[in-house]
């Protein structure tokens, strides 16, 4: 049985935007969802330790928004824990259901369509023991479909382990898949990176090495799903930023640390995360959460 697609829900727009994220992600997935509402007892404050059930009357509410916004999406639990921390909360329970992703919602001081991460997910994105899916605001409000799947990729071992990610979900989703490469082409062999920049000649002889490694990259994927690749100039993470204006799902690669191989952003990610336009899947390198989406497309990828 698949792993459980985890999201949490704290009653707010944010939280309604994770579960629409989570719902699809599900839905492509053919995954569990099971919603988490984390609280925090007042009683806390000055007994530690302690906890009182939620009040009836607002986990009533809450469940019902959250059961309006999931309807006809099948296999669905709602749990409630108490918890002086709702990142630890989440994290702890990825861990116990072994989830696939955990879905959060940004912060709703955001612009619409533009993500402004607050504590609680910046706290997730820190130490997630899997991948981790962020809701841009506003979401709830959209019909979410999973027609184009991009990747940010630059052949380094966590892109790769994003790449499949992303592959699995675009043959799921039957999508088509974009390889954005967005780096500072210009400062890889030259000294001087603004003399390189300024040299044209230069650059278009970078971009066809890339070019020649994205086709051989894309050739075996081509055979399953449409694909596209985009190369593009400049800052990475404002280039992805661009791109994700005309996708529908973001996969990045992070790199684990420490033995427990848990997400950590770097400054790259985390701008990307924090702007981007379309919901973002960190993928960290190592993690095996999503082994059995990955699979296939490994396989596939070893083949001659």
């Amino acid at each position: 049985m698949p792993r459980p697609i985890l999201v949490g829900y704290d009653g707010s727009e944010r939280g309604l935007d994770a579960l629409a994220l989570g719902k699809a992600l599900a839905s492509t997935l053919a995954a569990p969802l099971v919603v988490l509402i984390a609280y925090t007892p007042e009683q806390w404050l000055w007994a530690p330790g302690t906890a009182e059930p939620m009040d009836p009357e607002e986990r009533a509410s809450f469940v019902a928004r959250a059961e309006a916004s999931l309807e006809g999406q099948p296999d669905v639990e709602i749990r409630t824990i108490a918890s002086p921390s709702a990142a630890g909360a989440l994290q702890a329970e990825a861990e116990s259901a072994r989830a696939q992703i955990i879905v959060v919602g940004s912060s709703h001081r955001g612009a619409m369509g533009r993500m402004l991460l607050g504590t609680v997910t910046q706290e997730v994105l820190d130490a997630a023991p899997c991948a981790v899916a962020v809701a841009p605001a506003g979401l709830a409000s959209r019909k979410l479909r999973f027609a184009k799947v991009g990747v940010g990729f630059d052949d380094c071992p966590a892109a790769h382990d994003a790449l499949a990610v992303a592959r699995a979900l675009a043959r799921r989703a039957d999508a088509e898949l974009r390889l954005i490469w967005a780096a500072h082409l210009t400062t890889r062999a030259l000294p001087l990176a603004a003399t390189s920049y300024a040299n044209p000649d230069y650059f278009e002889e970078v971009r066809a090495g890339v070019e020649d490694r994205l086709a051989l990259v894309a050739a075996p994927i081509r055979e399953e799903i449409s694909v596209r690749t985009e190369i593009v100039r400049g800052g990475t993470a404002d280039a992805l930023v661009e791109q994700s204006e005309h996708i529908d799902l973001l996969v990045l690669g992070s790199r684990g640390y420490g033995p427990l191989k848990r997400v950590l952003l770097g400054s790259i990610s985390r701008h990307v995360v924090n702007d981007a336009r379309c919901p973002v899947l960190v993928v960290a390198q190592g993690v095996n959460a999503l082994e059995d989406l990955r699979a296939p497309a490994e396989a596939a990828a070893a083949q001659p």
